[in-house]
C-alpha cells in the first residue's frame, strides 16, 4: 500500500514548483506566497452541515489573498 501524502508534503511541493517570491502590493516588499487550506462550513436546508474545502494562495507578510 502506498504512503499517504500529508498536507505539509503537498504544500511544500507546491511552493517548490512555482516561483513563489513576488512583491506584495501593500507593503512593496518581496514576500513569499503561501498555500492555505480554507474550510467553510454552511448549514443546509435539511439541518446538516456541509464543508467546502479549497486551497488559496496568500501573501506571507500580510496574509491577504493573492489575486493572480
Amino acid at each position: 500500500m502506498a504512503k499517504q501524502q500529508t498536507f505539509a508534503d503537498k504544500a511544500s511541493k507546491l511552493s517548490k514548483k512555482s516561483g513563489s517570491i513576488i512583491i506584495d502590493p501593500e507593503s512593496g516588499k518581496e514576500t513569499k506566497l503561501l498555500n492555505v487550506k480554507l474550510v467553510e462550513s454552511t448549514k443546509t436546508t435539511k439541518g446538516t452541515w456541509k464543508f467546502l474545502v479549497r486551497m488559496q494562495k496568500v501573501y506571507e507578510s500580510s496574509l491577504k489573498p493573492y489575486e493572480g
